[in-house]
Formats: C-alpha cells, sequence, structure tokens
C-alpha cells in the first residue's frame, strides 16, 4: 500500500492540554488505527516533541528534520502528549539536539524512572479511561517541575509573533535575548532540536 499523511487514517483527535499537564504540553491526541490493515503512514516534520504511549509503553517522538514513515499494526491506539515548544528538553532532562529524528523508548533515557512511570497505567479496554489515568499520571510528574526554558519560550513567541519586515532573524534574536550568536545556536539546539531558522 502507499503511505499516507498519519492523520488521515483511522481515528484521529486532539485536544489542547489543560490542568497540570499544561505547564509542559500544548496538545493531548489519540490515533487509533483501523482494525483492517493499515497503510504505512508519513509523519511531516513540524517542529514538535512528542511523548507517546503505544503497546503498554512510553515513547519519544521527534523532532523530525525530514519525512518519517512508520508501519502502526491494525487496531493500535497511540495516544501522544505534544510538549510546549522548549519545554520538552526541561521535562526529560536530555537535550533535543539529542533525540532529532528520533524513536525512542523512554526507557532508554530514564531506565527505571520510565517503568515506574509506566506500573501507574493499568490495562483497561476503554479508551477514555485510558487517556484519564495518563493525564493524571503524566500531570502528576509535571506538576511544579520548572521544565520551559523561558528564554527560549521568549524567543519562540517572537518568531511566531512576526519580525519587523526585511529584518534578519539571528541579529534581530540576538538584541532581544541579549546573546551571542553562539550562545543562541546551543541553546535553540538544547531547546527545539532546531537552529532558529529552522523555526521562522
Amino acid at each position: 500500500m502507499e503511505p499516507v499523511l498519519a492523520q488521515t487514517t483511522g481515528f484521529f483527535r486532539e485536544r489542547p492540554a489543560a490542568g497540570r499537564l499544561a505547564d509542559a504540553f500544548s496538545a493531548v491526541w489519540v490515533h487509533r488505527m483501523d482494525e483492517r490493515a493499515v497503510p504505512p503512514i508519513v509523519i511531516t516534520p513540524d517542529a514538535t516533541i512528542d511523548l507517546q504511549w503505544i503497546d503498554g509503553r512510553f515513547r519519544i517522538a521527534g523532532p523530525d528534520k525530514e519525512p518519517q514513515i512508520e508501519q502502526p499494526a491494525a487496531g493500535v491506539v497511540i495516544v501522544g502528549f505534544r510538549f510546549r515548544p522548549g519545554a520538552a528538553a526541561g521535562w526529560l532532562g536530555v537535550p533535543a539536539g539529542e533525540i532529532v529524528g528520533g524513536r525512542l523508548d523512554l526507557g532508554e533515557l530514564w531506565s527505571t524512572r520510565s517503568r515506574e512511570l509506566s506500573d501507574r497505567i493499568r490495562a483497561t479496554p476503554n479508551l477514555a479511561d485510558l487517556v484519564r489515568r495518563l493525564e493524571e499520571t503524566i500531570g502528576a510528574h509535571t506538576e511544579g517541575r520548572a521544565v520551559l526554558d523561558p528564554q527560549m519560550g521568549r524567543a519562540f513567541e517572537v518568531i511566531h509573533e512576526g519580525l519587523p519586515p526585511e529584518t534578519p532573524l539571528v541579529p534581530f534574536l540576538q538584541r532581544q535575548l541579549h546573546m551571542s550568536e553562539r550562545t543562541l545556536r546551543r541553546r535553540f539546539e538544547d531547546a527545539f532540536g532546531y537552529g532558529p531558522k529552522t523555526l521562522d
């Protein structure tokens, strides 16, 4: 079968993250594949990092620099928690530049801590109950943790809001954040996995 865009197959729903999740995550999404044969799915780069629950385990996806093709099993359910821009590195304790293009089992980064987190999620056939349990567990782990780099959060806002016409991005960010170009690029790689121009 020909690959298709990820969100065009099966059941997909997304909503804003709320409560204790909101400090680190921007959205919660659910993707349930069809019970019949599932085509390969294409994940296009969108400068985001997701914590995903799939087959009873947590994994980290992204950030991507090129399209990824995956072959999910028929009927599989993936619950995703999309990190706020710049929050993944603080939450995971790993620079985003080290996980670019990766699909990593959380255990590769956290070892026993990942198992402890997974053990709190009791199996249930009810999707709504599963999502609620995941939200409660991840929210409890997130609460009270300063995971967002304020300067990189501000940098993302500046890029999102747009620059004055004919304004070079990197010098503008240097002035806004009072950083050298070298420091700016290193901080971007650590926070987002990309340099500033990739997010522009």
